[in-house]
C-alpha cells in the first residue's frame, strides 16, 4: 500500500550532497584492512541480509515533451525538479533441515516537490521444504529470474517488467506454487531441470499479473546441453494468452559469451490511439526477441550488446498519433481546463513502458579498477531508438572499496528532438548521487 503526502518545495538536496561528497572523500582517503574468518561462511539458522539506500537526484525538466505534459499538466511550471529517495530491502532467512523460510520486505521514500510517496511491498515471503538433493517445492510470493538477457527478458513470463536502465535492482514477486527438480548426466547432456508454477489470479492476489481471474500455469525445462545452457518455457490459463518462450547462452570462449531469447504470445490484446483519438483493440500473435553478447578483455572491461525488437511495441506512426493525443488534450486543458482527453492519454500505460517501441539496441561498457584506484568502477550505458535514432546515454562512476558500503554517481542525457521518443521524455538530463549500505 503506497500512501500520498504533500510536501512544500524545499531544497532539501544541499546538505545531504555535502554529507555524500565529504563520505566518499573520506573513504578514498582510507586503507582498508580485510580478514578472512572462516566462522562467516558457516550456515546459520537465522540469517539478516538487505540494503540501505540513499538517492538523492537532480533533473532538467523537458517543458515542451509529451511525456512531461502527460505527467506534469496540472502541476506548475519548472525547468529544475530535486528529488530524494530513500529505501530499505530485508533478506530474513530461517533455515531447519530440509525447512527454510524467507521474508523480504521493501519499505521506500520518494520526495519532490511536487510530492511526496511512501510505499511498503513484500518482494518476497514463501516456505520451502528440499526432502533431496534434487528436488525442492516452494509455496509463497517469490520472484523468479527467467530469461538470459540482461537488459530485458523476452522470456520473463511470470516476473515484472524490467527496467533496462536498471536491470540489476530488485523486483517484486508473484504468490505462487512452485518446485524444481534437477539431475546430472554424464553425457553430453550434463544437466535436466523442470521448474512447474501454479500463480492463483483473483481481486485480492496476483491482480496485475493477469486481467482474468483463475489458476495460471507455467513452467520451464533446463538443459546443460553440449555446454549450451537452453530453457524451454511456457504460460497458460483460463483466458489467458498462450505464452512460448526459448532461451539459451553459450561460452565462445572463457571470456566471450552470446546469448538469445525469443518468445511467441498467441492472440495478444493490443491497444493503440488512432487519429481521430478512438482507441483500437487488435487482437494478433506477437513474437519479442533478443540476441546479445558478453566480452571481458585482457585489461578486465566488460562490454555487454543486445539488440531487442519487442512484437507487441508501436512503430513511429502509431507513436505519433500518441504525440497529437497528447497535445490537443494538454491545449484543451489550457484553453478549457477540459483534462478529460489528456487524462485518456495517460491511462495507456503501454505507450509509457521503459522502451515501447518495436527496435532497440543497449550497450554497456564497464572498467575494473580503473584510474589505478582498486573497486573503483566506471561504466557507460546507452540505449538507442533504432526506429527513430533518439538515445539515451548514461555515464556513471561507482566505487566499493570499503566494506559492505557501495558510492555511485550517475548521469543520464536523453538525446532527440520533437518527435523522437527520447526527445519527449519528461526531462531532459538526470543527475543522481547513490549511497547504498549492505548488512
Amino acid at each position: 500500500m503506497r500512501a500520498v503526502i504533500k510536501s512544500h518545495q524545499v531544497n532539501f538536496l544541499i546538505i545531504p550532497l555535502i554529507i555524500f561528497i565529504s563520505l566518499s572523500i573520506t573513504i578514498l582517503a582510507q586503507e582498508n584492512e580485510y580478514e578472512f574468518n572462516l566462522e562467516e561462511f558457516k550456515k546459520k539458522a537465522f540469517s539478516l541480509d538487505g540494503y540501505i539506500e540513499l538517492r538523492l537526484s537532480l533533473y532538467r525538466l523537458n517543458q515542451d515533451g509529451s511525456f512531461y505534459k502527460l505527467r506534469y499538466f496540472d502541476k506548475n511550471e519548472r525547468d529544475l525538479l530535486e528529488e530524494g529517495y530513500l529505501a530499505l530491502l530485508v533478506d530474513l532467512t530461517y533455515r531447519k533441515g530440509i525447512f527454510e523460510a524467507v521474508l523480504e520486505p521493501f519499505l521506500d521514500y520518494v520526495v519532490s516537490p511536487f510530492e511526496s510517496n511512501s510505499g511498503i511491498n513484500l518482494f518476497q515471503g514463501y516456505l520451502s521444504l528440499k526432502p533431496s538433493e534434487s528436488l525442492t517445492f516452494y509455496a509463497g510470493k517469490r520472484t523468479l529470474r527467467w530469461g538470459k538477457g540482461y537488459a530485458w527478458s523476452p522470456v520473463a513470463l511470470v516476473e515484472r517488467q524490467k527496467n533496462p536502465n536498471e536491470p540489476d535492482l530488485a523486483r517484486e514477486g508473484y504468490w505462487m506454487i512452485t518446485a524444481n527438480y534437477t539431475k546430472s548426466y554424464s553425457g553430453i547432456l550434463k544437466t535436466l531441470s523442470l521448474t512447474p508454477v501454479i500463480i492463483p489470479v483473483s481481486r485480492s492476489l496476483n491482480q496485475v499479473f493477469s486481467p482474468t481471474n483463475g489458476l495460471k500455469l507455467a513452467g520451464k525445462i533446463y538443459f546443460l546441453f553440449w555446454d549450451t545452457d537452453i530453457d524451454m518455457l511456457f504460460l497458460s490459463g483460463k483466458s489467458q494468452p498462450l505464452k512460448l518462450g526459448f532461451d539459451f547462452s553459450r561460452n565462445l570462449q572463457s571470456n566471450w559469451e552470446i546469448h538469445g531469447e525469443i518468445s511467441c504470445v498467441q492472440d495478444l490484446d493490443r491497444k493503440k490511439i488512432l487519429k481521430n483519438g478512438n482507441i483500437q483493440t487488435e487482437i494478433s500473435n506477437v513474437l519479442t526477441y533478443l540476441l546479445g553478447m558478453r566480452y571481458l578483455t585482457e585489461e578486465e572491461t566488460t562490454y555487454i550488446l543486445e539488440y531487442y525488437h519487442n512484437g507487441a511495441g508501436f512503430d513511429k506512426d502509431e507513436f505519433s498519433d500518441f504525440y497529437s493525443l497528447v497535445e490537443i488534450g494538454y491545449d484543451r486543458y489550457l484553453l478549457f481546463g477540459d483534462a478529460g482527453q489528456i487524462k485518456q492519454a495517460a491511462a495507456l500505460g503501454s505507450y509509457q513502458g521503459f522502451t515501447p517501441m518495436t527496435d532497440y539496441l543497449f550497450l554497456r561498457i564497464m572498467q575494473k579498477d580503473a584510474f589505478g584506484v582498486l573497486y573503483m568502477i566506471p561504466a557507460l550505458t546507452a540505449i538507442a531508438n533504432l526506429l527513430d535514432g533518439s538515445t539515451s546515454v548514461a555515464p556513471e562512476l561507482t566505487y566499493k572499496g570499503i566494506t559492505n558500503l557501495e558510492l555511485r554517481l550517475k548521469a543520464a542525457i536523453l538525446l532527440g528532438g520533437k518527435g523522437y521518443e527520447f526527445g519527449e521524455k519528461p526531462n531532459r538530463y538526470r543527475v543522481e548521487a547513490r549511497i547504498r549500505y549492505f548488512f
